[in-house]
């Protein structure tokens, strides 16, 4: 039985169903970019140009890929939906197979995959990225098309809008959606009304390690990411993760943990990308640190000790990795509760997907409570932001052991820490810069 909890009490706000999925009502109008009109809520900004004399009352914010705004959460932005890219109709009957899905490896269980299959007497084929710049770029090179795409966040979405390689959600084939997911993320400000995206997982950034191997209490420190500059006893055994965002933003909240300060984990600000990088740059003399994102392994096989982590990799090594005879309580992680990365992946629908009714179909099976649950506890480890699973009560129940409760993200931590978002196109190269100098040592 799922464990439940009472749904969130806020109201949902947003287009109406109607709305979405006709797609000129209630759209407002901005700047076009090949065909794609972003409409910006909660915000001074000024869209859709001003005059030079009232431009001047307007702090300028920067923009993304083709001009268009950058989605934050006092810039929320609802992309159109276009004459050219319309949503499907309603009715349509669900095609033949096989459906062909994009996803990063081992990010969804198989025997989820068999039940689809099954159930929908249907094949599904699933092809693999490592990245989500290589998935944008095979995407937009027209070398692959897919039905389906897993695991891209709204640190992409100006990416796949501009290159429009998403086709718009028609919400009577998504009923789960309502229905289950936190009201937090039905309306994200990255894309309001859900129109292109829908939720698939939430995650934390954060510490995780071995409590035999590591006898530092890390989350009693005063600031626990000094662990990392102070890992020299545990040289070869020490990770990072191998993503420009979440690893150069992990001293930038070190930083503001020593100084009481907010860290802009989204920062354009030159000298704060540049010294990230110098104090990333230090660890490899004081750990040899390994860049990665095999912790889900090397940690339950103890390869490495110390690593920085995703939440959902942590809960994956101890539900799904460790060698038998191993208990889960080896493992720990802290995550901060605020000023810290909490992120969720979404589902969508390819542009050119010849499949549609069938693609939807999948999304709206993959937010159904049963098989979200089974998809996190069989292997995933991603917590699905779904509304009847109650990380506490999982806890209780001894599923995840108590060293990695704070792994377990809730709806209100996206309130208090931030998304790692999509920047200018200067904003990026400053960021592969100081990336880039690290990595190459």
């Amino acid at each position: 039985m799922v464990p439940r909890r009472m749904a969130h009490p806020k109201d949902r706000s947003g287009l109406t169903r109607r709305q979405l999925l006709h797609g000129a009502a209630g759209t407002v109008v901005g700047a076009g970019v090949l065909g794609v009109v972003a409409g910006c809520e909660n915000t001074t900004q000024s869209i859709g140009g001003g005059t030079g004399e009232t431009n001047k009352f307007v702090e300028a914010k920067p923009t993304g890929p083709k001009g268009l705004p950058l989605p934050r959460p006092d810039n929320s932005v609802t992309w159109a939906i276009t004459e050219d890219n319309p949503a499907i109709l309603e009715g349509r009957a669900l095609e033949k197979g096989p459906l062909t899905i994009y996803n990063y490896a081992d990010y969804v269980w198989p025997g989820l995959v068999k039940r689809f299959e099954k159930q929908f007497g249907t094949k599904v084929q699933i092809a693999t990225y490592n990245s989500s710049d290589e998935a944008i770029a095979k995407l937009a090179s027209g070398a692959v098309n897919f039905d389906v795409v897993i695991g891209l966040s709204g640190s992409n979405i100006d990416n796949l809008i501009a290159q429009q390689l998403l086709q718009p959600l028609n919400h009577s084939y998504l009923p789960n959606l309502e229905k289950n997911i936190w009201p937090e993320l039905q309306d994200p400000f990255y894309d309001r009304g859900s129109r292109y995206t829908v939720p698939y997982v939430v995650w934390l950034d954060g510490i995780g390690w071995r409590n035999d191997k590591i006898k530092t209490d890390i989350a009693g420190m005063a600031v626990p990411w000094d662990i990392f500059w102070e890992a020299k006893p545990y040289r070869g055994k020490v990770g990072l993760l191998d993503d420009k965002r979440d690893a150069l933003s992990m001293p930038m909240q070190r930083d503001a943990l020593h100084s009481g300060a907010t860290p802009d984990l989204n920062t354009e600000d030159p000298k704060l990308i540049a010294k990230a990088g110098a104090d990333l740059a230090q660890l490899a003399g004081i750990s040899n640190i390994k860049v990665t994102i095999t912790d889900y392994q090397t940690l339950a096989e103890a390869k490495t000790w110390l690593h920085h982590s995703w939440s959902g990799d942590v809960l994956g090594a101890a539900i799904f990795y460790l060698p038998k005879g191993t208990k889960p309580d080896v493992l720990s992680f802290w995550g901060p509760d605020k000023n810290g990365v909490v992120q969720n992946d979404f589902l969508c629908v390819g542009r050119k997907s010849k499949r549609p009714v069938l693609a939807h179909t999948f999304v709206n099976f993959m937010l159904n409570e049963k098989n979200a649950y089974d998809n996190f506890v069989q292997q995933n480890g991603y917590l699905p932001p779904q509304n009847a699973i109650d990380g506490d009560a999982l806890v209780k129940q001894g599923l995840i052991p108590k060293s990695l409760a704070t792994a377990v993200v809730r709806p209100e931590q996206f309130s208090f820490n931030q998304e790692l978002l999509q920047l200018s196109v200067a904003g990026e190269r400053l960021w592969d810069d100081a990336w880039s100098k690290f990595k190459a040592g």
